[in-house]
């Protein structure tokens, strides 16, 4: 009897937990209500401009009555680490350089704002360019915080105060004379693997002053064979790269577990290319053992022949 208790205990724990683990999601999924669009921004802009454009902030979620948010400019730029794969593409909304004197040049026409559940609202912002800006590029992000207070809905449920904050990327270039240098630093991809899939692997740097797009391109098919397994020839992939900046990047292509291939990288940035192909081999780790294991046996067998022979001649004399 004291056994059936303790399960019954036990049981309506688990169950408790559960409930509380389900009412916390929900009490987090009803406070991310925050959408910004669009994500990026890219413009053209010259000395002495007046650029005026829209960020939209909706409110997507029924169970908050209004969304408060505030809006606030911030810096763009992107980390530069070691030669290290995990040291790129980090957006560092803080720290400011030449690239990023537009943060100076905008006004918005409100700095905060509320909007009803499935409404929106829009946030208009003007670039007032100055007659000496810098030509080449300039960046800067538009920062949208949910600020909206702890409260309850028409439901009883509690809407916490999220502090969610989502940003706009302005991307612009001031026209002028703009240096478009880059290089490829590093192209390559692995000519044995014991498994899939191929990782070709690339490292470009924008030596200039303005934003660019590097693209990759990668093609793989087997070693007696014109038919592509994998190709992006046309529709290479890109990466947007700021000024000064570094990029890695990575892309793949899903082979068969064992086979010989023949694969294709190409990285273009401004009017640099590099191209790199390889042979790669396939081949899982227990076929390289049954490899070895025949080869090993069929050294012993020559071994064990020509110890034979031997013996047999001197048999013989």
């Amino acid at each position: 009897m004291r056994k059936k208790n303790k399960i019954l205990i036990l049981g309506g724990v688990v169950i408790a937990l559960v409930l509380v683990v389900l009412g916390v999601i929900n009490v987090a999924a009803s406070s991310v209500s925050l959408v910004v669009s669009p994500p990026t921004q890219k413009m053209i802009l010259a000395p002495g401009d007046k650029y005026t454009n829209s960020i939209v902030v909706s409110n997507a979620n029924n169970s908050i009555k209004d969304l408060k948010y505030t809006v606030r400019i911030g810096s763009y730029s992107e980390s530069k680490g070691e030669n290290s794969k995990d040291d790129y593409g980090d957006v560092d909304v803080v720290s400011v350089s030449s690239y990023n004197q537009m943060m100076e040049w905008i006004t918005f026409d409100k700095k905060s704002g509320t909007v009803a559940p499935n409404e929106k609202d829009v946030v208009t912002y003007t670039i007032n360019v100055p007659e000496d800006a810098p030509a080449g590029g300039q960046y800067a992000s538009v920062i949208i915080r949910d600020d909206t207070d702890s409260d309850k809905d028409g439901n009883g449920n509690v809407a916490i105060k999220s502090n969610f904050q989502f940003a706009t990327i302005l991307y612009a270039e001031v026209t002028g004379t703009t240096r478009k240098e880059g290089e490829i630093i590093d192209n390559s991809m692995p000519s044995f693997l014991l498994n899939g899939p191929l990782t070709a692997e690339a490292m470009v740097k924008n030596n200039g002053n303005v934003h660019t797009d590097a693209e990759f391109t990668l093609q793989v098919w087997p070693l007696f064979s014109d038919e592509e397994l994998c190709t992006n020839e046309e529709e290479p992939e890109t990466s947007l790269i700021l000024p000064d900046t570094e990029r890695y990047h990575a892309q793949t292509c899903d082979l068969p577990s064992f086979g010989i291939f023949n694969a294709k990288q190409v990285v273009k940035i401004f009017d640099k290319t590099s191209i790199v192909e390889r042979t790669v081999i396939i081949c899982p780790l227990w076929l390289l053992f049954v490899i070895l294991f025949v080869i090993i046996a069929l050294i012993i067998w020559i071994f064990m022949k020509v110890r034979k022979r031997k013996s047999s001649r001197k048999d013989d004399e």
